[in-house]
């Protein structure tokens, strides 16, 4: 859509300023074209688009009488294609206001209610990454250890989408093992399908939680742009950052390690780094700007075929061909 709106500016202007530029030589031919009162009206108009390279060309010049049509010609395609621009930035401006007309949030900014009890906002980055860190320090340290520690159901959610990144970082590792067997690596590609589809059925699982809160505040605004990505997708790559930010800084803490390995992972370490402040940043920003009606986001399923019986071939022309050798 935004393409197509730039192409018509584009192209609107190029016309209305090639018109302009060819009559800047000779605007009195359109009065031998006839004396009906159409034409006249026409004219009048193609009087009207060379008026601006006229200006120009006397302010070029100083001269009203001799200065140089080409001069006229090319203030006049400038002008007029910039003007076709900004009318058509305009109009589109003014239709996208039109969308949103007659929306109200239920509530205000300020007041907005959270999903929890505290009176913290409902998406917190900051907390959201800290909660990262330290449930896969714990992660680390107890393997085996999946007690919720988050301090409200918000959080929770967002750590049960963090755990399954974490069983799923691991278990990748497995099918990376070099004397790993093609049994183990079947039974391992087995696990990570399951998992990959819990992972994401987690991100899910936070973009419901938030749109059925926002739904019931009269949110978002259906008018509002569309953000591309949805908090629970940012979340989930907040979540895999968190991940690659404790296993680079091990890394970077090996002694035994070659020498170059340790400044190369603090170097990555600070990319990493920057990249989840980043990322910090625009999903708090997404989320004010959805309360205070001026961005919106939609849930994307990922609708993942490869663990679907009905949908995998490979999973259902198998089935087929044991059922006929039964």
């Amino acid at each position: 859509m935004w393409r197509f709106t730039y192409r018509k500016r584009l192209l609107a202007g190029i016309a209305v300023g090639c018109l302009s530029a060819v009559l800047s030589f000779d605007v009195h031919a359109l009065s031998k074209l006839s004396s009906i009162e159409l034409f006249d009206m026409i004219e009048f108009f193609g009087r009207v688009l060379v008026v601006p390279g006229v200006l120009l060309a006397i302010a070029v010049t100083g001269s009203v009488h001799g200065f140089p049509l080409w001069i006229t010609a090319v203030g006049n395609f400038a002008f007029w294609v910039a003007a076709c621009w900004l009318l058509g930035a305009l109009y589109s401006r003014l239709q996208q206001r039109k969308r949103g007309d007659g929306w109200q949030p239920h509530v205000r900014l300020r007041e907005a209610p959270s999903l929890v009890r505290e009176s913290a906002p409902v998406v917190d980055a900051v907390a959201a990454t800290a909660l990262h860190d330290r449930c896969t320090r714990l992660w680390h340290a107890n393997p085996p250890e999946t007690e919720v520690i988050a301090s409200t159901d918000w959080l929770a959610a967002v750590e049960r989408q963090h755990r399954a990144n974490f069983d799923l970082w691991h278990i990748e590792d497995e099918a990376r093992t070099p004397n790993a067997s093609d049994k183990d690596l079947a039974e391992v590609k087995r696990r990570i399908d399951t998992t990959n589809q819990l992972r994401n059925d987690r991100a899910e699982e936070l973009d419901c939680i938030l749109l059925a809160w926002l739904e019931g505040n009269g949110l978002p605004n259906p008018g509002a742009p569309l953000n591309s990505e949805s908090p629970g997708l940012m979340i989930d790559r907040l979540s895999i950052l968190a991940l690659k930010i404790y296993h680079t800084r091990e890394e970077a803490a090996r002694s035994d390690a070659p020498a170059g390995h340790a400044e190369r992972n603090r170097e990555r370490l600070m990319v990493l780094e920057e990249q989840r402040n980043d990322l910090t940043d625009c999903l708090d920003a997404l989320w004010r700007e959805t309360l205070a009606g001026t961005r919106r986001f939609k849930l994307y399923r990922q609708l993942k075929m490869y663990n679907d019986p009905d949908l995998n071939p490979a999973i259902y022309l198998n089935a087929e061909s044991e059922e006929h050798a039964s």
